[in-house]
């Protein structure tokens, strides 16, 4: 043989030691050689032949051996791969993380057979197209979906982040692979958000003995300085609709949430949100909020249920919007958010108890240090 894959050495040692280390020595000799020596076609068609052989080795090692040696080779026929591919994890990872032989339909085809290890390996691969991902959102055990959401080379959307936020919605796992994807939307954030939250609340209730009103209160509030926090750069207007409107079906566009967004600058949050509650469009919402008689904002104000001793600092900040370009740029949502809470803080510091004039303060301080980023 030209290559000489096998020396005449190696059959002597494999007819003097059939040991399991003796074959898997043999196994990976035999898969180096396939995948880096030029081969003849005899030559080829006798290492397909051992190759096929050690596949079904009953020894694991030797199966291992050829399974990392192969497993990112082109060249691997499709029948061993998927032989190999459904050996048990140890086995199969390697293939299933790594082999270019595998179609989308083979690996969703295997996904409800194999175990999760296994589901795990195919969710770490390079690259994992939509329908992989999908298959493995709807069907894969917990590791593995929370290693696709942790993988930037999965194709992974909106509505699959939401599914699998359904289906382990107390994995600590996923929630975390989650928070760290790069194109989270908003909606997906704030449950994440509500779920710690709610997470906190039981644990304070467990440890301190709180009262359960007063803790749900405690994690309310953090639970919406949170999701305003997060917003604080500006969210799309569909992905921010998309958000309102998630809030609202789970009873989670509270007032003090609404107050609070205004209150801190976000006068497109303020705008969804009233939009939602008074069930209009959003173009009617804003036509109303921002009526120069003010006749307008009183009306969609009452009818959303908003508390009348706030409707004063409603309306100056809602006035200061007509001064300011807030779709323009990033400097300008901060400038405006930085004059915002100044007004607050000098005009209406009755309405916020010292911890929310503190988150108040601590909002204004981010306001400033965008503007000097932009800058």
């Amino acid at each position: 043989m030209s290559g000489a894959f096998l020396s005449i050495q190696d059959v002597e040692r494999l007819l003097a030691d059939p040991s399991p280390a003796a074959r898997a020595d043999t196994a990976a000799k035999v898969a180096h050689a396939f995948t880096g020596q030029k081969l003849t076609a005899t030559e080829r068609q006798l290492a397909h032949a051992i190759i096929a052989a050690l596949a079904r080795d009953a020894e694991q090692m030797v199966r291992q051996q050829l399974a990392e040696h192969l497993k990112d080779s082109p060249d691997l026929p499709r029948d061993i791969a998927l032989r190999l591919a459904r050996d048990v994890a140890t086995v199969a990872m390697p293939v299933l993380q790594y082999s270019p032989v595998f179609s989308d339909a083979d690996l969703i085809q295997m996904l409800q057979a194999v175990s999760p290890q296994h589901q795990t390996a195919i969710a770490s691969r390079a690259r994992v197209s939509a329908p992989l991902a999908d298959a493995l959102v709807t069907h894969g055990a917990e590791p593995a979906v929370a290693r696709l959401l942790g993988n930037p080379g999965a194709a992974v959307n909106a509505m699959m982040m939401e599914r699998a936020l359904d289906r382990f919605s107390d994995s600590r796992a996923v929630g975390e692979a989650l928070a760290r994807h790069p194109r989270m939307p908003p909606k997906i954030a704030a449950r994440l958000i509500a779920q710690v939250s709610d997470a906190m609340r039981e644990a304070l209730i467990a440890r301190y003995q709180i009262p359960p009103s007063m803790a749900a209160d405690m994690m309310m509030q953090l639970r919406e300085r949170a999701l305003l926090g997060m917003l604080g750069e500006g969210a799309a207007p569909p992905a921010l609709a998309d958000l309102v409107a998630d809030l609202h079906r789970r009873n989670q566009l509270t007032v003090s949430l609404v107050l609070r967004a205004i209150a801190g600058g976000d006068l497109a949050f303020f705008e969804q949100a009233l939009a939602q509650i008074c069930s209009i469009p959003l173009r009617n919402a804003q036509l109303l909020i921002h009526d120069p008689g003010g006749r307008g904002l009183r009306a969609i104000y009452q009818r959303a249920a908003l508390p009348p001793d706030y409707f004063a600092m409603v309306a100056a900040v809602v006035e200061m919007s007509r001064g300011y370009q807030l779709g323009v740029s990033a400097a300008d949502r901060a400038f405006y958010v930085e004059a915002v809470v100044d007004r607050i803080l000098s005009e209406f510091p009755e309405l916020w108890d010292k911890q929310e004039q503190r988150w108040l303060e601590r909002r204004r301080s981010r306001a400033q240090a965008a503007q000097r980023m932009a800058a």
